[in-house]
């Protein structure tokens, strides 16, 4: 629904991106680089999100060889604005920041933005291609 809500793919891209999250995801769960964390009320998922220990390149400023990365940011429409996706952002800092890492990155959606820079975070520049 993420996908959906962000980039509009074809049924097609859509089953694609679902199967190759599928294998991929419980592979870095049994690694321990993938935490997901769940919002749940009464027996339904409102929201959630992940937060993967990415390979990075140490360098200047930067001896860590992982650094977490906050994903797969969702809230159901009905529950939006109250708080849920704050409380998921909350706790994999508090997780990511009491595991001694420095500093945690994303990629925001337009929506996502408000909910980011009120805890902190601050945008910053990255670019890419189509290959």
């Amino acid at each position: 629904m993420m996908f959906e809500d962000m980039r509009h793919p074809t049924p097609e891209q859509q089953a694609r991106a679902d199967d190759a999250y599928r294998r991929w995801a419980p592979k870095m769960m049994k690694r321990g680089l993938l935490r997901c964390y769940l919002v749940v009320r009464g027996k339904d998922v409102v929201g959630g999100g992940s937060l993967w220990l990415r390979d990075v390149q140490p360098g200047p400023g930067q001896s860590v060889s992982r650094i977490p990365y906050l994903l797969s940011m969702y809230t159901e429409p009905p529950f939006r604005r109250r708080g849920v996706a704050t409380m998921v952002v909350k706790e994999a800092m508090r997780w990511a920041r009491g595991h001694g890492y420095p500093k945690a990155t994303l990629h925001a959606s337009s929506v996502g933005r408000k909910v980011y820079s009120k805890l902190g975070w601050e945008r910053t520049w990255e670019m890419a291609v189509d290959l």
